[in-house]
């Protein structure tokens, strides 16, 4: 279980964060293919384009 810091944390920022370097890993996993990667994330692959964009992060088909 992850704790919660006694000073609280920004939860909006932290789940992009995460987000954001999960995609990372799937792209680099998959070499940039980004169809590749959306299957691996379960996600469709326009969803994923759009946070690649969301996060200017780049993959082959994007």
């Amino acid at each position: 279980m992850v704790g919660l810091p006694k000073d609280g944390m920004d939860l909006k920022e932290h789940l992009s964060s995460l987000e954001s370097q999960l995609i990372q890993q799937a792209l680099d996993e998959c070499r940039g293919v980004v169809a590749h990667a959306a299957n691996m994330l379960r996600m469709r692959r326009t969803t994923l384009v759009e946070k690649l964009r969301k996060y200017g992060l780049r993959g082959d088909e994007a």
